[in-house]
């Protein structure tokens, strides 16, 4: 039911119409499993600052989209710490690495979360608590996979790694 996917942004292409990026996503961004199409952008990449998105969609519903792109491993970093304290308290929030965009998720009921984004607006989505937290933890966990396989060299994600592990643990129980 859940859709994650993580693109890196070309270093090459510089954003400056949303509709545009929208629109014509294979233009702006290499999803993270392609790895012919990371290499190709490789000798262009900032490991420093690493931009990217994360597209999220629950059945038919757009949760994010490429418009809310932005420092993509500390974007997932930080989401995994949302769902560690989610595990821990019941709620957890984090506002993107560089945007001025909070991301909340709240525990409503033993089954049911709250996930609020706040940018200009606000949007809120009721969803299932287990199956989006796998959700994440597993979309966060391919992307520091697939990154470590294309970029060993560059990066390192252990531990963010040792982390979605421990978490995945917990989500077991």
């Amino acid at each position: 039911m859940f859709q994650v996917n993580s693109y890196l942004l070309k270093p090459d292409r510089l954003v400056t119409d949303l509709k545009d990026l929208l629109s014509n996503r294979r233009e702006f961004f290499v999803e993270i499993t392609d790895l012919k199409g990371l290499n190709e952008i490789r000798k262009g990449l900032d490991f420093q600052y690493l931009n990217g998105t994360i597209c999220l969609k629950y059945c038919e519903e757009i949760l994010l989209d490429p418009s809310y792109w932005d420092l993509i491993d500390q974007l997932w970093a930080y989401l995994v710490n949302v769902v560690d304290d989610v595990l821990h308290t019941g709620e957890g929030s984090v506002y993107f690495p560089d945007q001025p965009v909070k991301i909340t998720l709240r525990q409503t009921s033993g089954e049911l979360l709250l996930l609020t984004i706040e940018d200009r607006e606000a949007s809120s989505f009721v969803l299932p608590k287990d199956e989006f937290l796998n959700a994440l933890v597993n979309g966060a966990e391919q992307f520091f996979v697939c990154m470590a396989r294309a970029f060993h060299s560059d990066c390192d994600y252990a531990h963010e790694l040792e982390k979605i592990e421990s978490i995945k643990q917990r989500l077991r129980y």
